[in-house]
């Protein structure tokens, strides 16, 4: 069995991989101050008694490194593989900084260069909403970073005396009736139309043909809102761990 580990600022998210399918996944929350012993027990807990052969994990974390990477040779006996930019990842990086792209933005784009039609978008929703592209050869050109929606939601929370905490959803309105509703469908709307401006940009400027691939968890909220080819895939970024473990083994 394959471990596939992916640290984000605000989730990890672990799968678990036979012969390169994804049998199951978990969520836990990204906490800094716990150690690999706590981390330990929820994941060994989540995996029970399945024997783990072999191990790879990103991570934009940088405190957290060092953290899983100890919990996975103390308690699997396995050194596990931790991306980076240096590793073969299917993919040719014209990115003037390499050392600076986000982990998980190569990881969905070795997925994308192997499993969807090029050239393609990528867009993430996670803390940040990342948008990466991809040519016809394969080449990732890097991309754009955006506050993601739960930072906005939290940002217009704390930076105001009285607009509560909403929790995002799609709304087929425009007006809201309700400061709940206003902040839902403001929120919501703006992201739909930077996606598709941005999108149009990168069109014009790259490729007319090219596709979009959404993953993170709120993308399935905007699928259906953008304009053009465009996919959801929740698992875009386990699947490019799994891809990029067979091209460095």
């Amino acid at each position: 069995m394959l471990l596939a580990v992916d640290i984000g600022n605000t989730n990890i998210v672990v799968g678990l991989f036979s012969k390169d399918k994804l049998i199951q996944k978990w969520r836990i929350s990204t906490d800094i101050n716990r150690t690999e012993d706590e981390y330990s027990l929820v994941i060994r807990s989540l995996l029970k008694d399945t024997r783990i052969e072999n191990a790879i994990f990103s991570s934009v974390v940088p405190d957290l490194d060092n953290t899983f990477k100890k919990l996975i040779q103390k308690y699997y006996r396995i050194t596990p593989l931790m991306v980076c930019y240096k590793m073969n990842l299917g993919i040719r990086i014209k990115y003037s900084r390499p050392e600076e792209i986000g982990a998980d933005r190569l990881v969905n784009a070795a997925a994308v260069a192997q499993a969807y039609p090029l050239p393609a978008v990528i867009i993430d929703f996670g803390t940040a909403t990342t948008f990466c592209y991809l040519d016809k050869k394969k080449q990732y050109y890097g991309g754009l970073i955006l506050p993601g929606i739960p930072l906005m939601l939290k940002a217009l929370h704390l930076g105001t005396a009285k607009l509560p905490m909403v929790e995002i959803k799609e709304t087929d309105f425009i007006i809201g009736k309700s400061t709940v509703e206003s902040i839902q469908s403001g929120v919501f709307h703006q992201t739909v139309g930077a996606i598709n401006y941005i999108v149009d940009l990168i069109r014009k400027k790259y490729s007319k043909k090219a596709g979009v691939i959404l993953t993170g968890g709120l993308g399935k909220l905007f699928c259906g809102h953008i304009k053009g080819r465009s996919m959801m895939d929740p698992d875009l970024t386990l699947n490019g761990l799994n891809i990029i473990h067979g091209l460095n083994r």
